[in-house]
């Protein structure tokens, strides 16, 4: 076994445009690699890191998460069938809009790559398993075993706010497979990303099965082989993981990505939980990013040990509590319109949207559409609605009545979250005071403050 080094050559790129084209960054199957020397001398002679897109920033990174949709004026309206507005209208279901965690993920995700690389070396092994010398070179990525194993990230939200659109626009700028040739004769893959999209009540059987399909996918097979591997040669969780771990080593993978990470079963036995995934990560050095809804973070996170290790924390519905970016957003989704008379921005319009929406992106867009298809019906008949908070509200109870505790449960939490920060306060006042201990203890219908006094122990350690 040696370690294997070779010379690479920089592409000369500007320091804001990727070395990868959208076609090549998209493609199924693998890229050639292009390197551009990085600024941090660390990184530089190590390929994989120099071979990766730097993170967008500022305007490229402001019009990469931006989806724009035709629009419309019109005179193009008036000339078209009712159906045909109607079906322009659908057309919203693709409109993306800049979110303020988006460069954050940006940074973050490319941080975890890299520093997963920076644990790891290629090695190569001109023997086979007996010690005879062979053609053929075995070629794979290790790290060592006592090294600290590298973070991943949390991006947990809720529902519908934006999480999964920005992952799918995050990896839209990074080629899944890239093709190192050191020499000649040799070709070393590295699949920069995998996203595992977690099936509901599923298992960690499931789960290993899912990255076996995810590689093939990466890869372009046209038959399942990595999976048909991982599902059925091996027989108990533990042959899996080990399974897992050895085309991780094989292929280079810089990070996996679980995506709806709540819709797992997780139990107590140590090889079907997070425990068993991290046994991967110390082993091989990947990183492992978690994506999904805040009741992933109580399944996942009641062990500091999990948390250190999922890394940064993102709160993909931070921004869903503050009016002035909602106020941003829907003045952006106004620039597309279907009415005879043009909306303008009002506090009255602003207030009811926020309040049927939740300030969460993917509502507000689907409430804007029904609000739209409603009116032209109406036109149709010979109506003219006056988009108030009336119809709104009418609309929002036609078509979203099913969400609407889903929205009261969003609203209720920011009030409970605001009122738990003052009673800490409160709380903190009392404890530094009278040297108490305080404990905040929520019920059905109230909060409340619990006080004990310190134990003769408490009292001689203080």
């Amino acid at each position: 076994m040696r370690e294997l080094n070779w010379v690479y050559y920089y592409s000369n790129v500007e320091k804001d445009q990727n070395q990868y084209t959208h076609e090549e960054c998209t493609r199924v199957g693998p890229v050639d690699a292009k390197y551009v020397k990085s600024s941090n001398r660390d990184f530089n002679n190590n390929p994989f890191i120099e071979a990766l897109p730097r993170p967008r920033d500022g305007n490229v990174l402001l019009n990469a998460y931006t989806v724009p949709i035709p629009s419309l004026d019109a005179d193009d309206l008036s000339k078209m069938s009712v159906n045909e507005q109607k079906a322009t209208v659908v057309s919203l279901k693709n409109l993306r809009l800049p979110l303020s965690f988006q460069k954050q993920l940006e940074f973050i995700n490319y941080d975890v790559i890299v520093s997963s690389y920076m644990l790891r070396k290629s090695y190569v092994w001109d023997t086979n398993a007996i010690g005879e010398s062979t053609d053929k070179k075995l070629i794979k990525m290790k790290g060592k075993i006592e090294d600290s194993a590298p973070s991943g990230f949390a991006l947990l939200g809720y529902s519908g706010c934006g999480k999964s659109s920005s992952l799918k626009q995050l990896f839209d700028n990074i080629p899944q497979v890239i093709m190192h040739h050191p020499d000649p004769g040799t070709s070393i893959p590295q699949i920069t990303y995998l996203v595992v999209s977690c099936m509901p009540n599923s298992n960690f059987s499931t789960l290993y099965r899912q990255i076996g399909e995810a590689i093939d996918n990466a890869l372009g097979n046209p038959e399942p082989i990595y999976e048909v591997m991982i599902n059925k040669k091996c027989k108990s969780l533990a042959d899996k993981q080990l399974k897992v771990c050895q085309l991780i080593e094989m292929f280079s993978i810089g990070t996996i990505v679980m995506d709806e990470i709540q819709l797992i079963d997780f139990n107590t036995n140590r090889e079907n939980s997070y425990e068993g995934l991290l046994g991967i990560v110390n082993k091989t050095k990947v990183a492992l990013s978690v994506v999904g809804t805040d009741e992933a973070y109580k399944k996942l996170f009641t062990m500091l040990r999990n948390a250190r290790r999922a890394g940064d924390f993102i709160d993909a519905s931070a921004y869903t509590t503050d009016k002035d970016y909602f106020n941003m957003l829907l003045n952006m989704l106004l620039t597309w319109q279907w009415l005879d008379t043009p909306i303008q921005w009002s506090k009255e319009f602003s207030d009811t949207l926020y309040e049927c929406s939740g300030g969460i992106i993917n509502m507000l867009i689907w409430l804007y559409k029904w609000i739209m298809l409603e009116y032209i019906d109406s036109k149709s008949k010979g109506k003219i609605e006056t988009i108030d908070k009336k119809f709104i509200v009418r609309v929002n109870n036609k078509h979203f009545k099913q969400l609407k505790g889903a929205i009261d449960i969003v609203n209720q939490a920011r009030t409970e979250e605001l009122e738990d920060e003052r009673i800490l306060t409160i709380a903190e006042e009392e404890k530094n005071k009278y040297q108490i201990k305080v404990l905040l203890v929520r019920t059905s219908h109230n909060i409340c403050l619990l006080y004990t006094s310190p134990s003769p122990r408490d009292r001689q350690k203080s």
